[in-house]
């Protein structure tokens, strides 16, 4: 009896040893991995790209930019910084969305940037409706901007005399991507004439946060720069991120960022359409061969839970309007107007 116990005792003495030699070689491996000092993250070869962050490119780096056309001041690396700041955060967190955004540039951006042209306003302004609303008209900010330009916040002068939008539960001028920009470009070229102004940047921030508040900002410092000031939150982060958003437009393939080309929407107008009784949209849609939905994309002021067009009342005195594919404008006009929808002549 006591051999066998003794047999079985030393037998298991190997494999103690074994045990515990492999305890002292994890234990110095694990103190060698954190002591010994560690290499630099190499940098990536990815255009654009340096270690953890992306940078601007060499050509913005050596000739600068501007913005509205007004000089971005790059040199100062104040203002770099929260530019290249707001440049990763949209290539880095926001990179699948801002591709859906140059999409929508795509095909909503031509018309939109033909109305900035008419108004004499900068086509750097198409940017700040890009980061309001992504370009959708459903869009809707929880201080009660509406649209592709957030319409109806602090921007809104929702008392003004006469109103600057038509809002009723059938139509809305806010989430129509043409007649939003029309009443966008009246509003900053409005805050840009103000005496203590004459900024497109300082505009897009009376624009975002309200002119009452940046008017008394730009009072107490007179002669100073947007880049110069701590403005309110919003338009403090937005417009770095609406400069950073630029240059990635403008340097796609450095950033590669690479998007088909999409086609620009085409349509006929058909304006201004006095209707005698409203109008679906689905029965439009049916004569142009087309589905609602998409004959809704070139309508969006119409509420799509209603989707008619409403008839004239007398709140209202001027027509709406009706856009339809490109070609079936003369068409639908004469189907209007054999359906009772509108008058002969000129409507």
């Amino acid at each position: 009896m006591k051999a066998a116990v003794s047999m079985a005792t030393h037998g298991f003495g190997p494999l103690k040893k074994v045990a515990n030699l492999a305890f002292f070689l994890f234990a110095v491996g694990a103190l060698h991995f954190l002591v010994m000092p560690r290499p630099a993250a190499a940098t990536t070869k990815t255009p654009g790209y340096a270690k953890t962050s992306y940078v601007l490119p060499a050509s913005v780096q050596k000739s600068g930019m501007t913005f509205c056309g007004e000089k971005v001041p790059l040199t100062r690396r104040d203002v770099s910084s929260r530019i290249t700041d707001q440049l990763n955060f949209l290539l880095m967190d926001r990179r699948a969305l801002m591709m859906e955004w140059f999409d929508r540039m795509s095909i909503f951006g031509p018309a939109m940037i033909e109305v900035l042209s008419e108004e004499k306003v900068p086509h750097d302004i198409l940017y700040v409706a890009v980061l309001l609303s992504g370009l959708s008209p459903n869009a809707r900010l929880k201080s009660g901007g509406v649209g592709w330009w957030s319409l109806g916040s602090s921007n809104g002068k929702k008392n003004a005399t006469p109103p600057l939008w038509t809002a009723t539960e059938d139509w809305d001028e806010r989430r129509d991507f043409v007649l939003s920009t029309r009443i966008a470009c009246k509003l900053l070229k409005g805050f840009v004439k103000e005496p203590h102004s004459k900024s497109w940047l300082v505009a897009i921030a009376a624009f975002l946060d309200g002119p009452d508040k940046i008017e008394a900002l730009m009072k107490k410092f007179p002669g100073f720069s947007y880049w110069d000031l701590v403005m309110p939150p919003l338009s403090d982060a937005f417009i770095p991120q609406v400069v950073a958003l630029k240059i990635i437009d403008t340097h796609r393939d450095f950033y590669s960022v690479q998007i088909p080309p999409l086609k620009p929407a085409s349509y006929d107008v058909l304006e201004p359409l006095t209707l005698l009784k409203d109008l679906p949209l689905h029965v439009v849609a049916k004569w142009c061969s087309i589905s609602p939905r998409s004959l809704w994309e070139l309508n969006p002021a119409v509420d799509i839970t209603n989707g008619v067009i409403p008839k004239m009342n007398a709140k209202k005195t001027g027509g709406l309007l009706l856009r339809v594919p490109k070609g079936k404008g003369d068409s639908i006009r004469k189907l209007l107007i054999k359906e009772g929808y509108i008058s002969p002549g000129p409507s």
